[in-house]
């Protein structure tokens, strides 16, 4: 097949979403034009991001594919391209869903969610970045709609996640050096944000019931505050002061994973994680998973069998307690060849390069 042109809309360049189209458009046999906007202001950016970024088009010729990330509101991005953008076949990415952020109903604003549904329907092909997110975002979608008067969508979406693909979010696993690990204390790496959905409280309560019990350890926060803590977020940081090695966001990118290859262990205490990109880093630097059984975390490890004993999904608190002092009573075991090994060739079918060929043949079939 010919090279085709494909227009990206992304109104959140930043994080992992322009990561991910870096990846893919230094990777892709395809011609690929990114249309974006700075990362701000998330509920306006999918509000207003179809209208503003349609005008970036408006004498353009139209190309071959259209594709977005899951802040376009597609309905409306079609809505305002240009009329001979009309019968171009579009492809939505969604590397998070608005339906299912931890908290109840009330906190949760439907219309952005809404939005994602209907985004689903209009678009010619849907992708995901891992199996659970698509399953995720099924079910909660269809509670959804069965609570809405008919007619609904439902029918047509059905058909939407049915014929859906899953393909991860490319993030740069090959090029991430294998380090030795610590020296000394089990050295953890706790590579999310400090927000209540990433649950560093929980994190926080198994290091202190383990160290109460004897067990020695460092910890890096590689995340980063948030602007506004909350109080919880602020007193799960402060009883985790005695271990820490570092708290700060580390910008330069070669820095942050010469620290994750220092590190033996990487933690999750997660609630909501679509795919893990951070955490799939930190394997892929070596260090040996510990991860909640659930989100996306049981099929980023499902190939860790390898794995130093004690390492992979954990069910509950009591568990990641026993766990961590078992690891830490011995943290030589996860400091040799083949621990880090097993936990960066665990991770690598999710890297960028067979991510980018996946995506590429799915373009190739919504080709006119």
């Amino acid at each position: 097949m010919s090279s085709l042109s494909i227009a990206f809309f992304e109104p959140w360049f930043g994080g992992s979403h322009r990561a991910f189209l870096e990846a893919w458009g230094a990777r892709t046999r395809h011609r690929l034009a990114i249309h974006a906007l700075a990362p701000r202001h998330w509920k306006w950016r999918q509000e207003s991001s179809a209208w503003e970024l349609a005008r970036e088009v408006d004498a353009a010729a139209p190309p071959d594919v259209i594709a977005c990330s899951g802040y376009v509101d597609l309905p409306r991005l079609h809505g305002f391209l240009p009329r001979s953008w009309a019968d171009r076949p579009s492809l939505m990415y969604f590397h998070e869903t608005q339906l299912t952020y931890p908290g109840g109903e009330s906190e949760r604003d439907l219309t952005h969610g809404f939005s994602n549904i209907l985004s689903a329907v209009r678009a010619d092909r849907v992708v995901f970045n891992s199996r659970f997110h698509l399953d995720e975002f099924r079910g909660a979608a269809d509670q959804v709609l069965r609570r809405l008067p008919r007619p609904t969508p439902r029918a047509a979406l059905s058909d939407a996640l049915d014929a859906a693909e899953v393909v991860p979010p490319m993030p740069e696993l090959a090029g991430v050096p294998v380090g030795p690990g610590g020296e000394g204390p089990l050295r953890i790496a706790f590579p999310h944000r400090l927000e209540p959905d990433k649950d560093p409280m929980a994190f926080a309560d198994a290091l202190v019931r383990a160290a109460s019990r004897g067990a020695s350890f460092e910890v890096e926060l590689l995340g980063g505050h948030p602007q506004k803590a909350s109080p919880e977020i602020t007193e799960a940081l402060a009883r985790l002061a005695p271990w820490l090695r570092n708290s700060e966001h580390i910008e330069d990118r070669a820095r942050y994973l010469e620290v994750l290859g220092r590190c033996d262990l990487v933690a999750s205490t997660a609630r909501h994680e679509f795919f893990g990109v951070a955490f799939a880093e930190a394997m892929a630097a070596g260090c040996s998973p510990l991860a909640p059984g659930r989100l996306n975390y049981p099929a980023l490890l499902a190939d860790h069998g390898g794995g130093a004993a004690g390492t992979g999904t954990y069910l509950d608190l009591p568990d990641l307690t026993d766990r961590l002092m078992a690891l830490a009573s011995a943290p030589r075991l996860l400091r040799g060849a083949p621990a880090r090994g097993a936990a960066r060739d665990a991770v690598m079918p999710f890297d960028a390069a067979p991510s980018s060929r996946e995506l590429d043949r799915v373009v190739e079939g919504l080709a006119p």
